[in-house]
């Protein structure tokens, strides 16, 4: 029974001991994106609406700097393929979307580009 307990308890520190690295990988993986990039947290952005025909279709933003983000929540009056923009995004850490292409985000605020 003695040696029941030893590997339970043994187990459980593994498994929390597992369970703090994760969230230290977890933090890591926040400081940049897939494409090792910053990540785009309330920060101004520059770049250009696209019409992707993905997944039935959708606007997304590449950035000129190359970042593809995918707006949860772009307005209608945005949605012109090759508009340029400029915005102000948060990124949506831990949601996903079925378009698969780029960051998700939500934006704060947006206008059109000079």
């Amino acid at each position: 029974m003695g040696v029941a307990r030893v590997a339970l308890c043994l187990t459980l520190l593994m498994a929390a001991g597992g369970c703090s690295g994760m969230q230290r990988d977890r933090q890591a993986d926040a400081s940049a994106d897939a494409e090792g990039q910053p990540p785009v947290v309330g920060r101004q952005i520059t770049g250009t609406v696209k019409h992707m025909d993905l997944e039935g279709g959708f606007y997304g933003i590449v950035t000129d700097d190359g970042r593809k983000l995918d707006p949860v929540d772009l307005p209608d009056v945005f949605k012109q393929d090759g508009l340029r923009i400029k915005a102000r995004v948060q990124a949506l850490e831990g949601r996903v979307s079925v378009h698969m292409w780029g960051t998700l985000v939500t934006i704060i605020d947006i206008q059109r580009a000079q």
